[in-house]
């Protein structure tokens, strides 16, 4: 699972408001700005990506049902390529909140049983000798208590899905964050519908949500759209291609799609049950892992797929995305609708975060920005 196909770099463009997702042709980032502070917002978002040296970026920041674009930049600093609303970036574990809307439709479909063990469903070669990962269930998996470690593995090694898993410590123990446990979910989910990951996201998210440059796979026809990732010395990294999907981190989209995806599917919960949407946004888990102390765990539980803050009163569901070069950020205020998503093609991403979020978001002290800096 090599990562990406990426080449090309980053400057300003304007934003435009742009209604709610699903209301048909939206005004891109590279319309004139709607007023005087949406001039102002792309300002602050433009000074904060080149004062973190951040050579691309994209947002969209939604609120009371209306949306405002942004692009920042160049897809590759070797090149004079801008950003634009159609610019795919890797979108790193983000790509994991998606597996937790697909597993949550199965739930609902009755074909998945959040507390039965995954081993019950598909007997992986990659725990038949671990008795703890065959307690693991789909719930463990969607608040990272599975007892698996990140990676045991490197994800874009091919050995991965031969490689046996060793356990941390007993399944519901504790919270500790895992790709392999999501990557464990996919593998059974795939078996239990008889499809591939990347169909399987097709059918019950890209094209229900109006996502049509999102996918778990590179895509060739994408290339000349690709984001590069960069260094924190504003250097490119090399281009990385993605061969087989993996639900924790291969995800490539823009910001248009995805917020798609956060309007539609976490915010209004289309096709979900109500209880069962509501257990995205409920804490499974205290999200404190003792090898990753952080001053910022009073303020952070983990739902069922997503990380949720309670800070300066208010809860707020939020995921971060890492891969090497690419730097992504979500937050959701679940009882509003307000959101916001960028996707940066750099290193220093997360230097910019908190930033940004005061600037579209409100003040505020944003620990899970802090949280998610201490984490593996």
């Amino acid at each position: 699972m090599a990562v990406l196909a990426l080449a090309l770099v980053s400057v300003g463009i304007a934003p435009a408001l742009r209604a709610a997702p699903g209301a048909g042709d939206l005004p891109g980032c590279g319309a004139p700005p709607a007023s005087a502070s949406a001039q102002a917002r792309r300002d602050a978002f433009d000074a904060a990506m080149r004062a973190h040296g951040i050579p691309g970026a994209q947002l969209i920041h939604t609120r009371d049902g209306i949306s405002e674009a942004y692009c920042h930049g160049v897809l590759d600093a070797r090149a004079a390529a801008t950003v634009g609303d159609d610019t795919v970036f890797q979108a790193a574990s983000l790509s994991k909140v998606v597996a937790a809307y697909i597993a949550l439709r199965l739930v609902d479909a009755g074909q998945l049983d959040l507390d039965k063990p995954l081993w019950d469903y598909w007997q992986s070669p990659r725990t038949r000798d671990n008795p703890l990962a065959r307690r693991i269930t789909t719930r463990m998996v969607l608040d990272h208590t599975s007892g698996l470690p990140n990676w045991q593995i490197s994800p874009s090694n091919p050995a991965i899905d031969h490689t046996p898993l060793q356990s941390k410590f007993a399944p519901g123990g504790h919270y500790a964050y895992s790709g392999e446990g999501f990557y464990l979910l996919q593998r059974t989910l795939e078996h239990l519908t008889g499809s591939s990951w990347n169909a399987l996201a097709a059918r019950e998210v890209f094209s229900r949500f109006d996502m049509p440059s999102s996918s778990y796979l590179t895509d060739p026809a994408l290339h000349a759209r690709n984001a590069n990732g960069h260094a924190g010395n504003g250097s490119a990294e090399p281009e990385r291609i993605f061969a087989w999907e993996n639900t924790a981190w291969t995800l490539v989209t823009n910001a248009q799609d995805y917020d798609n995806f956060i309007q539609r599917a976490l915010y209004r919960g289309e096709g979900l049950r109500p209880d069962t949407h509501a257990l995205m946004f409920a804490p499974s888990s205290d999200a404190d892992d003792p090898a990753a102390p952080s001053p910022a765990d009073a303020f952070i539980t983990w739902g069922l797929g997503v990380g949720l803050q309670d800070a300066d009163g208010r809860r707020l569901a939020w995921h971060w995305g890492d891969n090497p070069g690419f730097k992504a950020f979500f937050m959701l205020d679940p009882a509003s609708g307000e959101s916001l998503v960028l996707f940066t093609n750099s290193e220093n991403g997360p230097a910019a975060y908190k930033q940004v979020l005061r600037t579209f978001m409100g003040p505020g002290s944003y620990p899970a920005v802090d949280w998610s800096s201490a984490q593996d």
